[in-house]
């Protein structure tokens, strides 16, 4: 890479981390935190089950098209990622269910405009990753449960 070329890329990324206001940054921060949350509330898992926000997934919305302003989606998402541990937790409940998740170590949620799911699960390897239809309603408990049982 040309010295030009390094240096409209570290301009360019300063100019993104510029963008986000204060405000954003304190309504990710709530939803991170509240990510770290989730991962405590896992607690009969027998392991500790990391779970973390998409926010490439999150950002690369398309927004315009969708007609919505992302910053108005945050309290959004922060009530619908409340209860992902407590639903991943109600699955370890059951024995089967507990050794199913035995392999999983890391939950991602992932934000996405398609109104044909409401919360999908897929794993891969060692991750789960919870898509969310992000403009219905708030999702619970049952919610991850359900989609934790349809995939695994």
């Amino acid at each position: 890479m040309t010295k030009a070329a390094v240096i409209a890329t570290i301009l360019a990324s300063a100019l993104v981390a510029h963008a986000e206001t204060v405000a954003e940054k304190k309504q990710r921060t709530a939803i991170d935190d509240a990510m770290t949350k989730a991962s405590a509330d896992i607690k009969d898992c027998s392991k500790k089950i990391t779970v973390k926000f998409d926010w490439k997934a999150y950002d690369g919305l398309d927004w315009k098209k969708i007609g919505r302003e992302k910053t108005e989606y945050y309290a959004n998402e922060l009530n619908s990622v409340g209860d992902i541990g407590t639903g991943m937790n109600q699955l370890c409940a059951d024995k089967d269910y507990k050794a199913a998740l035995a392999k999983i170590s890391t939950i991602v949620y992932r934000s996405t405009n398609d109104d044909k799911i409401r919360v999908k699960a897929t794993i891969s390897g060692g991750t789960m990753t919870l898509e969310n239809y992000s403009f219905g309603s708030t999702r619970h408990t049952d919610d991850y449960v359900e989609a934790g049982k349809a995939a695994l």
